[in-house]
């Protein structure tokens, strides 16, 4: 049986047309947002009370284009170059839609952390992608804990990396808050234009 935290190479058959780096912003944003709509469905389903109005109340609080442009904020220093261009691709990216429920800021920063995801999944960097996921649950305390750290930079941030302000994040987002205690629809620190 595989390990719950790893994506079965035969669940989704299909590899894309080109590599990952050639792809559309779009079309990465596109299967980003697949796939962390069913990383927060699984997320909530696993909490305690399961009617559905509710799930689908508080998957939402996670999937809105709020939410996943504070998670961008919040995540940008963990970032390393490579990803940070991948956001970057995605935010830039033109859209023939426009935002229902956000300002055209937010909608982008979503659009580009969609991308990302996205762009992990097809380069079945598996590891960093359920990291990216699992911190995105809890901005408030990835901009806390990458606040208090003096040299909380992308390449001493990676997984397998030396640095401990990466522990202190995981175990600061593993740890402490239930997931229904958390308020991802609370304000972050305002970066907005940080990208």
């Amino acid at each position: 049986m595989n390990s719950p935290d790893k994506l079965s190479p035969q669940l989704f058959r299909y590899p894309p047309s080109q590599k990952p780096e050639l792809l559309n912003p779009l079309v990465l944003a596109y299967v980003g947002d697949a796939v962390y709509e069913m990383f927060i469905r699984q997320y909530v389903i696993s909490m305690p009370s399961q009617r559905p109005n509710h799930l689908h109340r508080t998957a939402t609080r996670y999937v809105s284009a709020k939410a996943q442009s504070r998670a961008l904020q919040a995540l940008l220093p963990l970032l390393t170059e490579e990803e940070t261009n991948i956001v970057k691709r995605g935010r830039n990216a033109k859209s023939g839609s426009t935002a229902k429920n956000a300002d055209v800021l937010e909608y982008r920063h979503s659009t580009a952390f969609e991308t990302l995801i996205g762009y992990l999944y097809y380069k079945q960097a598996y590891e960093r992608l359920n990291y990216i996921m699992q911190a995105s649950l809890e901005p408030e305390k990835i901009a806390a804990l990458t606040a208090s750290q003096p040299e909380a930079g992308a390449a001493s941030n990676q997984p397998g990396g030396t640095d401990t302000g990466m522990e202190k994040i995981q175990a600061g987002v593993s740890g402490g808050t239930k997931a229904s205690e958390s308020a991802p629809d609370r304000q972050a620190p305002s970066d907005a234009n940080k990208l």
